[in-house]
Order: C-alpha cells, then structure tokens, then sequence
C-alpha cells in the first residue's frame, strides 16, 4: 500500500474513534464502518455542490440504519436492552465527526477542495448539544422530543441543525461555521471553556 491511501485509511479510523461511538455498535461493526466511510468519504469532500454533498450524507445515515447494529447494553435500572437497528442520528453523528475530521482537520481531499466543502459541514451534535438547543426559544426546539441522537430520525437531525444555525446567526454573529460551532460547544459543555457572544 502506498503511503498516501495508508494516511487517509489511519486518519478515517482516527476520526470513528474521534466520534466515541465504537463501544455503542455490536462487536464487529467497526470495520464495515470504517470501509463504508472509506468509500463514501472522498465522494462526500468532492462534492460539486451542496446537494450532491447532502445526497451522499443521507445515503450513508440509510445504509448505516440498515446495516448497523447497537451492542446490547445495561441500563441503569438492571435491566439488559437488546440489540437493534442504529438510528439515522448515531449514523449521522458518525459521519459529521468523520467529515470534519477529514475535510475541516486535515483539509482532504486538498486544500482548494476542503476550502469548497467546509461550509456545507454539519454540526456533529450529541447528546449534551441536543439538550442544549432544546433549550431554545424557537418553534422548532420545542417540537424536538427525542431525548439522544439514538432517538434521531431524518426530519429531527434536519431540525437539529437548522437550529444549529439559528444559534450561529443569534450568539455567534453567523461568524462561525455549524463545525466550528460543534468544536466551541463540545469544550463548553464539557467544562472546557466559557462560552462567549460574538456580537
């Protein structure tokens, strides 16, 4: 293998272990995950234009409701809840982490290209940034009942991420794009840092 494909094959199985999702799949699913992202990836940076760009996205949040799998797991009341299908927002948040890495990170599939594509980058949301825009004085925050991505289908992330850009153009002064937003508030919201008005 040459030296390049090894780089960007590394920097996608950084970028799904960047997402802290690995432990929330079955046993397994790490690798079909990664190959999907392998494929789709590149297609996705070198998107001609926010359509095709968006196509791609909801391509693969079908494919990973259709083929992944959650792990089984203890909740907090002793009780095991059983394996089933990933939801759209789990394959979504996989992939928004993985396209940021990849194009906003290490501005593949080239600097000009990356340059293209970043500002059609979603916000890759979880479960403290959900709750977080919930919050919100906004028609579409309270029309929100899903309570994790785990919960989130295609018509919720797309609210989710209107209000995303709502919260940019009001706090941020729309100085700040969704993926630079997700950054900000994933530090803030783990007690990283203060958050600040842009105005």
């Amino acid at each position: 293998m040459d030296a390049e494909p090894a780089k960007v094959k590394n920097i996608i199985n950084m970028a799904f272990g960047f997402s802290a999702m690995t432990r929330v799949f079955e046993k397994g699913s790490t690798n079909n995950i990664v190959s999907r992202l392998t494929e789709i990836l590149p297609q996705i940076a070198s998107s001609k234009s926010k359509q095709a760009f968006n196509k791609c996205h909801h391509s693969f949040c079908q494919w990973f409701e259709g083929s992944i799998f959650t792990a089984k797991r203890k909740k907090k009341n002793g009780t095991i809840k059983p394996s089933g299908h990933a939801s759209y927002g789990q394959g979504a948040k996989v992939l928004d982490v993985a396209r940021k890495v990849y194009v906003y990170y290490c501005h593949l599939p080239d600097p000009k290209t990356s340059e293209q594509t970043i500002k059609w980058l979603n916000a890759a949301v979880d479960n403290k940034m959900m709750k977080h825009l919930k919050k919100m004085h906004d028609p579409e925050a309270s029309s929100i009942h899903a309570n994790s991505i785990e919960d989130v289908d295609k018509e919720t992330y797309i609210k989710i991420q209107n209000l995303v850009r709502k919260e940019i153009s009001s706090t941020f002064s729309g100085s700040i794009l969704p993926v630079q937003w997700d950054d900000i508030m994933w530090r803030k919201l783990n007690g990283k840092d203060e958050i600040h008005s842009y105005h």
